[in-house]
């Protein structure tokens, strides 16, 4: 018994499943590479703070708040 399947359908499921929508892939990269970055940034700051101001508890996000106010003026 052989079972004959239309070609043209198989083909169709197959290209639609590999479909890449490049705007919401770049958006997501984007978003990755950008959130990396900022991470890379705040680390950097931690250390500066660290040696200039050791016995503060949590200088970044001190800083990060104050300037945060300081914009919404």
């Amino acid at each position: 018994m052989k079972v004959i399947i239309g070609l043209a359908s198989v083909e169709a499921t197959l290209a639609d499943s590999k479909v890449v929508d490049f705007a919401k892939a770049g958006e997501k990269h984007r978003a990755e590479r950008s959130h990396k970055n900022k991470e890379e940034k705040v680390e950097e700051m931690r250390k500066r703070f660290e040696g200039a101001l050791p016995t503060k508890k949590t200088p970044v996000k001190d800083f990060l708040r104050k300037k945060k106010a300081k914009k919404k003026r």
